[in-house]
């Protein structure tokens, strides 16, 4: 996917791409999208799998979390 077309999925957390048909993880503090070593956008084929890196990959923790 080009760096280009990633707008398209609007807000921030965990969000189904429905063209490529797997989630995407966005950080909430940043903006920026989980990438692989490679430099192209994670995907993940469960929703359990994609929360799971966004709290990782989220830059502060939530009250409660």
């Amino acid at each position: 996917m080009a760096h280009a077309e990633v707008p398209r999925l609007h807000g921030y957390g965990v969000r189904w791409d429905p063209e490529a048909r797997c989630y995407r993880v966005r950080n909430e503090t940043t903006g920026e999208w989980l990438r692989q070593s490679s430099g192209e956008l994670s995907g993940f084929s469960s929703f359990s799998a994609a929360y799971s890196a966004w709290r990782g990959f989220e830059a502060r923790r939530r009250v409660g979390a």
